[in-house]
């Protein structure tokens, strides 16, 4: 029989990280959202919170699955690679969204990888599967969360189907401006965290198309640079007209 005093470190954990999750701006979305108060110190327990440097691997496709994260912090990547050893990036996800779910025959289908610095809480897969057979409401909001992802992925797809590349650039900073909004606030500036190779790999682009498209758009007065890494959004109506970005 486990102790008291050997039981207390342990709640004293669970309190302490379920304590900092009144603040995490994932605390209303998707699989936390949809547990109470009392409920959540289980979801915390599958695992605990986990970081990574810039260009760090949160997850490899091929590997077997493990955790799952959640980010609390930070930009993911999550790509795979084409059969001619070039990379596509899938989706990009921020604060509040999870990523390592999906997986194919018990091994993760994509990689992540960390754009900027990241935080997360890590949840066990295999546990993770058996709290949401007790949650129904936790279940409901996986499922939801995968669709939302799948609807994403194929807007994407039909964006690069139909546009061309300022064109293409244009919608990916409308919807990096669109998805900071969604959980920051809105706001005129877009850190542009990602470089252009990375920008490339999401849009199917060269690096240099993808500079002489940021350079035209500058030119038609939709966004501006007064630094490096950041972006200034002049024209949004413009620019979601340009990129057929409904938002």
């Amino acid at each position: 029989m486990t102790s008291l005093s050997a039981r207390l470190p342990e709640q004293l954990r669970r309190e302490s990280q379920s304590a900092s999750c009144t603040g995490c701006i994932g605390r209303s979305l998707n699989l936390c959202g949809s547990l109470t108060d009392a409920q959540l110190p289980e979801l915390v327990a599958l695992g605990g919170r986990r970081q990574w440097r810039r260009r760090d691997i949160l997850f490899r496709a091929g590997d077997p699955i493990t955790n799952f994260f959640k980010i609390t912090r930070g930009l993911v990547a999550v790509s795979r690679t084409l059969d001619d050893g070039r990379r596509q990036i899938v989706a990009l996800r921020i604060a509040g969204d999870c990523v390592g779910f999906l997986h194919t025959d018990g091994r993760y289908t994509f990689e992540g990888h960390a754009i900027t610095d990241v935080e997360a809480c890590a949840f066990s897969r295999r546990r993770f599967d058996e709290l949401a057979q007790r949650y129904p409401a936790l279940a409901a909001a996986t499922a939801d969360a995968l669709v939302r992802a799948q609807r994403e992925a194929g807007e994407l797809v039909a964006a690069m189907g139909r546009l061309r590349s300022t064109e293409r650039v244009a919608y990916f900073l409308a919807k990096m401006h669109a998805l900071y909004a969604s959980r920051f606030g809105d706001s005129v500036t877009v850190g542009l965290d990602m470089n252009r190779g990375e920008i490339g790999d999401y849009l199917g682009l060269t690096i240099e198309t993808v500079s002489r498209s940021i350079a035209k758009l500058k030119k038609r007065g939709l966004i501006s640079l007064p630094h490096g890494n950041e972006v200034v959004i002049e024209n949004i109506d413009g620019l979601h007209e340009l990129g057929n970005f409904g938002p």
